[in-house]
């Protein structure tokens, strides 16, 4: 979808047309739950993340400021309610990440190894890193998804890569003994 068949697309939505917001729904139901999965680590909570997004855009697309970009936006939202879900588990519950969504090229272990430490980060690092390294969102569109500086989201991203490759060097070697 361009930008400007986007921008038509929303301003359907605030119209209240439901067929425009399933075309929103197509379009980004697989990028929020692949950050959904990472962030909460159960496709079920994904899912629900994903429910929830939904339902605050159908309810609040009226504050969605014309000009801006809409994934960034949408985006927000769903993070926002990722942390309302990891607010209301315990840390155990949601450790399992799902790794049937991590790329396919990696083997099932270092799937599992980079899953557990993605999902052992603090959820700052952890929502910067997926957004940045795995959805490939710019330096500056994460800095407005997560409300921070732009230098705040390198640190982040650069910290969560050594603590990482720390956790999963650890991990391999562990395996060797």
């Amino acid at each position: 979808m361009h930008e400007t068949e986007e921008d038509e697309v929303i301003e359907r939505c605030r119209q209240g047309d439901l067929a425009a917001y399933k075309m929103i729904y197509e379009r980004y139901e697989q990028p929020l739950l692949r950050t959904a999965c990472r962030m909460l680590g159960r496709e079920q909570d994904a899912e629900d993340a994903i429910q929830d997004t939904f339902l605050k855009l159908y309810k609040g697309i009226h504050g969605f400021k014309r000009g801006s970009r809409f994934s960034t936006y949408l985006f927000r939202i769903l993070l926002n309610a990722c942390y309302d879900i990891l607010r209301k588990k315990d840390k155990a519950d949601f450790k399992d990440i799902d790794a049937e969504h991590l790329p396919v090229h990696s083997s099932h272990e270092v799937r599992h190894s980079l899953a557990e430490a993605i999902a052992m980060l603090p959820r700052q690092m952890q929502a910067c890193f997926v957004l940045f390294a795995v959805e490939e969102f710019t330096t500056e569109e994460v800095a407005r998804i997560l409300g921070v500086s732009a230098g705040s989201v390198k640190t982040n991203v650069h910290r969560a890569r050594q603590k990482l490759r720390a956790w999963l060097s650890e991990s391999t070697r562990g395996d060797e003994a």
